[in-house]
């Protein structure tokens, strides 16, 4: 089972964060790549605890949610 885990969520952490560079708005680019980022996070705990893999996408994702929590203000 756990190979199995590692193999989906190695295959849909970049699928996610492809994804999320073939949408416009910024809510939804933040969100899938924020998906993209904890399967990415969860790939590497389950790899061994790959810290080069989990550290930036943690931060990553500790990003997007600042972000779409904060919410989008308008400069124009």
């Amino acid at each position: 089972m756990t190979d199995t885990l590692i193999i989906i969520s190695g295959w849909l952490a970049p699928t996610f964060v492809i994804l999320s560079f073939l949408l416009k708005k910024i809510k939804y680019i933040r969100m899938v790549n924020l998906v993209g980022c904890l399967f990415f996070v969860l790939y590497g705990i389950l790899k061994g605890f790959l810290l080069p893999v989990i550290v930036p996408n943690g931060i990553l994702a500790c990003v997007q949610v600042y972000f779409l929590v904060r919410g989008e203000k308008k400069t124009d």
